[in-house]
Parts: structure tokens; C-alpha cells; sequence
């Protein structure tokens, strides 16, 4: 598969398999980020070396590309030695100008990665970061002229946007050659680890995903500003920024937003935290085996305690019964895991997103901080209807209580509710219908369809069962 690692909605498009760089981001914050988590259950923690897997790096088509320059393969060389990866022997490094970018990016992207775009985008229709006229590729493609740079793992290439045409990468400006920088780590990373064949593992896995691309961008971002910090190359007050905060798009969902910023704010935050605390070995060796679930991003002392999420397999949530009630015509879509961040996210809605949010604890926080494991599915029909059914499980049934109620809370207001029975169905502003029934031990089951007959028989084999 063609994974496109490109500068632009790295988790948003994480399907299309997109990992941004070059949005605005800051230096590693303090380790007290986020609440503390209790782990359900120990598991043996991630070994802390890890030996490097070099990828064979494509070869440059003769006249394709000309051979870096001296002194950019001198600043290949200095980076590598900043991030502790032996260089690749080779490696294409271009310049695009900003008028040319559309038409460069697009010469990337697959049919198989803008059908990974259209299912993500169902999914985030049902989660509500995106009302039914959004689209994460039209999000995507507005964000072009914000974008500074991109390397694609599938061509073993960089490039840096110029703001005009004819500028070689001798010539680039300061912030244009921090950008490469930040490239160049990304492709450190591909040689040594194969970013390709770890996020052709996870895909679907919308938990997994996006800590492994908090892994990537935040061992990009840091290494970055270590490196702006030895040359001296830029200002180093204020951390690393890609993009200005004023250059941030008004008219992108707040959810988005959140998910999209995470792998290089919380990313960054946790990869600093990483080298100080364990050294290189320790990040490489989460290239190499990527953690499990966002909740070892949000809470740090869980990976030095070994945590792993539980595995909520296929028979805790039947898609053949699921099938079999939704009726004929019925299909799976998608399945994987949301994870504690998207848990969080979902319940924040439409509250705007500010810098930093991370940073200061809300009820979405405390409801999700319990997570330990989830499943979801979509399932779709012809006609247009949708549904996503999800089992979370938590630490405790306290816990899971504690989701619940949040949940209800946020999923009633404002909404039309019907009661019936142990089942609540809540039809929300945009007619997407939640449902939900009572806590069952540590387990919370929901559902969000097109419509109340969809989420009711969704729900049915999961009550019944």
C-alpha cells in the first residue's frame, strides 16, 4: 500500500495514512500533563532496546533527482548524530514551490487512500467531529497552503515548499531549512524502523494509529529542536513552531483539531520525557514496537509499570449477530480501537479547542481516564445508514460507572430522549441517534447510528446477550 507520509492532519488522516509535519508546536511540556491512570492488570513492560531494521531505500531514478549537495548531506550527517541513527547512504531531498504543491501532492495519493479517507470520514460523522456535508479530504486540501514540508515513505522522498519557484535547498530560508530538519528525522526513521510496514499493521486501529504517530512526531519534534539548539540555526526561546498559531484554520471542527495536534503537543511532551528519563534506546525501541493504546501517551508512569490494554476480541462484539439484527444488506465497514483519547474527544463535543487543553483536567478526562481496552465496529448499508457500536471496558466497575454517566449527560443534552427500559435512545442536532443501556460489571455499550431503528437493533443482540 501507498502510505503517503505528507505535512498535513497527521491523525486526521492517519487512514490515508497522512502524518503531518510542520503544524505549530512547542518544546516538551512538564510530565505532569495529564491525570493519572491505575493500571487494570500488569503486564511485562516494553524492552527498552531495540535494534534498528533498515528499510532498503528506493533508488533514485537517474535525472530524477540530483545528488544532495555537500553541505545539505553534511546536515544529513549532523542530524543523524543528533538522533543517535547511523544516515542512509542515500537519500532525495526536493524543493516544491507552494503554486506546485496541489499538484505534487496529489501525484501521491492512491484511490485506495482517498477510500481510506471516506471511511475515517464516516466515522468521525458518527463521533460528531464532522457534520454529514465535511469531509476530511476537502479539510485536508485546504490545509495546503499551510504546509511546509513532507516526506513520503512510499518514495523514500522529502520535500521542502519554497514560496517560489527555483529555490534550492542551499538556498533555503531559516524556518524552510528547520523544516527540513524535521524531514530528514523522518526519514532517519523510516530507514531504521520501516514506518510503512508498522502503520500498515494498525490500520483501522484509530487508538493505536494515533500513538504510534505520537511516537513519530514527537521524536521529530524534539529531536528538531535539539538540533536548532546545537546549530544555533533559529531562535530557540519559545520551542519549535511550524506554523503560527494565528495561521491555525478557524473553520476546522474542534475535534479534529485536538486529534490532529495531539502526536505533536502530548507527542512531543512524552518523547522529551522518554529521552531524559530512559534514554534513545528507549524511543527507538517504541519505533520498533509502538505502544498499544494513547494511554500510554497520556499517562507516562503506565509504560514504566508495563501496562498494556486489555484485548477486546471479535466475540465482544459479534459482528455476525450485529448483522443478523441490523437485517439484510448489512456489511462491517471498519473496526479497531478508539482508545482513551478519542473516548475523551467524543465527550468534549464542539468545546473549542485551546492550546493546551491537555493541561488542565475536565469531567471528559476523569470519565475516561479508567479506559482498559475497546472495541468498535461501523457498519454500513446501501441505502445510506450507518452505525457504530462500541464495548469499552474499564478498570473498574466504579469506573465504568463513571463513563456512563458522563456519556449520558453528554449525549442528552440538547437531544431528543426516548426510554425504553434499561435502553436510552438520544437523537442528537445533526440525527444521529446514541444509544446506550445500563453499565454491565466494567463494560459500557453504545451505539450511534442514522437513525433510532438502526442504533435499537444494533443494540439488540448486545442487551439480549
Amino acid at each position: 500500500m501507498n502510505r503517503t507520509v505528507v505535512t498535513l492532519l497527521a491523525t486526521l488522516l492517519l487512514a490515508l495514512v497522512l502524518a503531518a509535519c510542520g503544524v505549530d508546536d512547542t518544546a516538551p511540556a512538564p510530565p505532569t500533563d495529564t491525570p493519572t491512570a491505575t493500571p487494570a492488570t500488569p503486564a511485562p513492560t516494553p524492552s527498552t532496546t531495540a535494534t534498528p531494521q533498515q528499510s532498503a531505500p528506493r533508488e533514485a531514478t537517474p535525472g530524477e533527482a540530483p545528488p544532495l549537495p555537500d553541505s545539505i548531506r553534511e546536515l544529513v550527517e549532523e542530524v543523524a548524530e543528533v538522533r543517535g541513527l547511523e544516515a542512509p547512504e542515500s537519500l532525495v531531498a526536493l524543493t516544491v514551490a507552494r503554486a506546485d504543491l496541489p499538484d505534487t501532492y496529489l501525484t501521491l495519493v492512491t484511490e485506495e487512500d482517498r477510500a481510506e479517507a471516506d471511511t475515517l470520514t464516516e466515522v468521525y460523522r458518527l463521533l460528531g467531529y464532522l457534520d454529514d456535508d465535511e469531509h476530511l479530504w476537502d479539510i485536508q486540501t485546504s490545509f495546503l497552503n499551510l504546509v511546509l514540508g513532507f516526506y513520503s515513505t512510499d518514495h523514500k522522498t522529502l520535500w521542502v515548499v519554497t514560496e517560489k519557484e527555483g529555490v534550492g535547498l542551499e538556498e533555503l530560508a531559516p524556518r524552510q531549512r528547520q523544516t527540513l530538519v524535521h524531514e530528514i528525522i523522518h526519514a532517519l526513521q523510516d530507514y531504521h524502523f520501516d514506518l510503512d510496514a508498522t502503520f500498515d499493521s494498525l490500520t483501522g486501529n484509530l487508538d493505536a494509529e494515533l500513538a504510534f504517530t505520537s511516537v513519530v512526531e514527537g521524536d521529530a519534534v524534539v529531536h528538531t529542536n535539539r538540533h536548532s539548539m546545537r546549530s544555533l540555526a533559529l531562535p530557540a526561546a519559545g520551542g519549535v513552531f511550524f506554523l503560527a498559531a494565528g495561521n491555525q484554520p478557524a473553520r476546522i471542527p474542534a475535534p479534529v483539531l485536538r486529534t490532529l495536534y495531539f502526536p505533536y503537543r502530548t507527542g512531543a511532551s512524552w518523547a522529551g520525557f522518554v529521552l531524559v528519563n530512559e534514554g534513545t534506546e528507549a524511543l527507538n525501541a517504541m519505533l520498533a514496537e509502538p505502544p498499544t493504546a494513547t494511554t500510554l501517551i497520556l499517562h507516562r508512569d503506565l509504560l514504566a509499570a508495563g501496562w498494556e490494554p486489555e484485548e477486546l476480541g471479535e466475540s465482544s462484539l459479534s459482528a455476525d449477530q450485529i448483522q443478523e439484527s441490523l437485517g439484510a444488506g448489512w456489511r462491517v465497514r471498519v473496526a479497531g480501537s478508539l482508545g482513551e483519547f478519542h473516548l475523551i474527544n467524543y465527550l468534549m463535543g464542539d468545546e473549542p479547542y485551546i492550546q493546551g487543553w491537555l493541561y488542565f483536567p475536565t469531567s471528559a478526562m476523569e470519565a475516561a481516564k479508567g479506559w482498559a481496552g475497546d472495541r468498535y465496529t461501523v457498519f454500513e448499508h446501501d441505502d445510506g445508514g450507518r452505525v457504530l457500536v462500541a464495548r469499552v471496558r474499564f478498570t473498574s466497575a466504579e469506573e465504568a460507572d463513571e463513563f456512563a454517566a458522563a456519556h449520558r449527560n453528554f449525549a442528552t443534552e440538547g437531544a431528543g430522549v426516548i426510554e425504553e427500559g434499561d435502553l436510552t435512545l438520544a437523537t442528537r442536532r445533526d440525527g444521529k441517534v446514541v444509544g446506550f443501556p445500563e453499565p454491565v460489571g466494567r463494560d459500557v455499550i453504545f451505539a450511534i447510528g442514522t437513525s433510532a431503528d438502526v442504533t435499537r437493533a444494533a443494540l439488540e443482540p448486545l442487551i439480549k446477550g
